[in-house]
């Protein structure tokens, strides 16, 4: 009886592990290009730094209080909010978690154990705004490339800026 007892135990332990990634996974490198690409093109991000930088910004809005998305290559998808930008009196940032573009009805989340509300702001409201960027067609690029160009030619992006990204892209073989 203690055998069998142990094997459940055992049993639910493994399971529980290897459901944990699924819970606690963060955007994909790739999905968050798409992201950007796509919500420079729409004008929610009002601006992107460029990926020369240590971390890739899209700035979401301009005033009081500043928020914006945050990632890079190694460093998680993550919206920051801050107050009273120099110096902040409030800071702060929560995590997103699945997939950009949504499909079946998912898309970005807050991660497991991250805040809704950072700095008196409620991230599910950005989180669906960033689901709701329309993604420009591929057309003859990739995904992650076709939001750049796009942005690129309607004068949403620099020349210089859009580069960076859609060598991003490519070195990241994005599809």
């Amino acid at each position: 009886m203690s055998f069998l007892f142990r094997g459940r135990v055992a049993l639910a332990a493994l399971a529980l592990l290897l459901a944990a990634p699924l819970c606690h996974a963060q955007v994909p490198v790739c999905d968050a290009l798409t992201l950007y690409g796509n919500a420079v093109n729409s004008g929610l991000c009002r601006s992107l730094s460029p990926t020369t930088q240590n971390l890739w910004v899209c700035e979401l809005s301009g005033v009081n209080p500043d928020v914006h998305t945050t990632f890079n290559a190694v460093t998680a998808l993550h919206v920051t909010v801050r107050t009273d930008v120099n110096p902040p009196s409030c800071q702060g940032n929560s995590t997103l978690a699945g997939n950009w573009p949504p499909a079946g009805g998912a898309g970005l989340t807050i991660a497991a154990g991250q805040p809704a509300q950072v700095c008196n702001v409620n991230i599910n409201n950005w989180v669906a705004r960033l689901n709701a960027v329309p993604q420009v067609p591929a057309g003859g690029a990739t995904a992650c490339r076709a939001g750049f160009l796009a942005a690129l030619n309607a004068g949403r992006l620099s020349n210089a800026v859009a580069q960076t990204y859609l060598n991003t892209c490519t070195a990241q073989a994005c599809p």
